[in-house]
């Protein structure tokens, strides 16, 4: 017999929405609570072009959504920005009848526990499910309040918590002081558009070998061509050809930027100086720049005139939120133990994110009941999550909501 659950959703991002559309389809009563704007994070991003399509990144009652609005669904084999994504698909799912009122913009859920239980009581019990999750929200203004759920999804995703630059996953000596100056970002930035005056004219070091590294050069050597004065640096720890190029990849804007990485690190592009095999160790703000030391195989060198630092060293999640819960985390990618394991069997520890399927219902399960991660946050500190896979595991949970 179906039973309506009340239901937390923390994150109106992709999968918090969708989530939110196929819960309360599903007959519960859903809030959604969002600490920016509605899909904070993806207009972090907004300027960036998808790997995938717009098949792979929508749902079918998503696209039901749509209709239901008098919307075209958005066209096949094309790759949409996250400002695309945004305006012809996220607004309006946030835009659906079945959501007036249940999405709750500039609200964060600062932490999450169990009413009138505390984090080492009940321990592995399934008699944690009687006491309702109790939410510490605040709002934009600092106010604060409680909100009470019978199940929480964290979709909160981990783009707005960098790791830190430094060796051994430290910051490096100065580099709060630097991120204060304003003298390091670890975001995307849009040096073509929103973020030009930044770093036109100027000296950039970017540090990380991921695809969000690759990005920003391919941006920053756009710039250096239109702009004079224009200079990069690119720092990664590898000393190898950094990205793996996939023989006939599927995704033509993944291998377009693997390809470009590499012809940059082996040095065939006199817009960008590369130094591998190194990691930084201090940043030390001047008047107009950052001195910045780092470490190489062969002793301790400096670059006296960075002006900008964009670290793009990936990101982890924030498991404070749920401290005062009976979460099982991985050792290593601090996701949710039973995926990370699932994960790392099934990919061997590499390989293909495309060719991921969905792991099941039982590995989002966690020792607190009713308690699930979703989204991008469910892979930790990994970075091979699609949405596609995300809305595999919002029916992963609508089938252990009904068992």
């Amino acid at each position: 017999m179906h039973m309506t659950r009340h239901i937390a959703i923390i994150g109106a991002g992709p999968i918090g929405l969708e989530a939110a559309l196929a819960l309360q389809e599903a007959g519960h009563d859903v809030q959604v609570y969002e600490r920016g704007d509605l899909a904070d994070a993806v207009r972090g991003w907004s300027h960036i072009t998808l790997f995938s399509p717009w098949e792979l990144n929508v749902s079918p009652l998503g696209l039901e959504a749509l209709a239901r609005q008098g919307l075209e669904p958005p066209p096949t084999g094309v790759f949409p920005t996250g400002a695309e994504y945004i305006e012809r698909y996220l607004t309006p799912l946030a835009n659906d009848d079945r959501l007036q009122g249940r999405v709750h913009t500039r609200t964060e859920v600062a932490s999450v526990g169990r009413k009138g239980v505390l984090k080492g009581e009940l321990i592995a019990s399934d008699a944690r499910r009687e006491r309702p999750f109790r939410l510490l929200l605040r709002d934009a203004d600092g106010g604060e309040r409680y909100a009470h759920a019978d199940v929480v999804i964290d979709s909160s995703g981990t783009y707005g918590n960098p790791n830190a630059l430094g060796d051994a996953g430290l910051p490096a000596l100065g580099e709060g002081a630097a991120a204060r100056a304003g003298r390091l970002l670890y975001t995307i930035p849009d040096p073509l558009g929103a973020d030009r005056d930044t770093f036109a004219g100027r000296h950039t070091l970017v540090v990380g070998a991921g695809y969000s590294a690759v990005t920003t050069l391919r941006a920053l050597t756009d710039l250096a061509q239109e702009a004079a004065g224009t200079r990069v640096t690119w720092l990664t720890r590898s000393g190898e050809r950094p990205y793996t190029e996939l023989p006939d990849d599927p995704l033509p804007q993944r291998d377009a930027l693997a390809r470009f990485g590499n012809q940059l690190a082996s040095g065939q592009d006199d817009r960008v100086t590369y130094i591998g095999d190194s990691h930084v160790q201090a940043l030390q703000v001047t008047d107009d720049a950052v001195r910045v030391t780092y470490e190489a195989t062969d002793g301790e060198h400096h670059l006296d005139d960075v002006e900008v630092i964009v670290a793009n060293v990936g990101y982890r999640p924030n498991t404070d939120l749920y401290r005062e819960l009976q979460v099982h985390q991985c050792y290593a990618s601090e996701g949710p133990m039973k995926l990370a394991a699932a994960l790392l069997s099934a990919a061997g520890g590499g390989g293909d994110c495309l060719q991921q399927t969905g792991m099941g219902p039982d590995t989002l399960r966690s020792p607190e009941p009713d308690f699930f991660i979703l989204g991008s946050k469910s892979y930790g500190r990994g970075s091979a999550f699609l949405i596609k896979l995300g809305l595999e595991q919002i029916q992963d949970v609508l089938t252990l909501l009904e068992a």
